[in-house]
């Protein structure tokens, strides 16, 4: 189907546009204060409040030396042969 077809080339009556209009303001409206000033942090953008550090949450402690050379044995396609299932 093209956009012709659709109807997309017709003119926008005018009882459309101020519906349109109306639902987008009223979208807007219903929305708390504080959300349009950013004050809230959503429950699904956890990054953004403040002091979010994954890895102070789960023990891991950054790049320092012995962090990362079994996943780049991993990648580099090492075998282990002594693996251990920790559970």
């Amino acid at each position: 189907m093209s956009d012709r077809d659709l109807g997309m080339s017709r003119d926008i009556t005018r009882r459309d546009f101020v519906n349109g209009v109306s639902v987008a303001v009223g979208g807007a409206l219903a929305l708390p204060a504080r959300l349009h000033a950013g004050g809230m942090t959503p429950a699904y953008a956890p990054q953004k409040a403040t002091g979010y550090y994954p890895p102070a949450r789960t023990g891991m402690r950054g790049s320092h030396p012995g962090s990362f050379e079994a996943a780049h044995a991993a990648r580099d396609g090492m075998a282990f042969d002594q693996a251990e299932d920790t559970g």
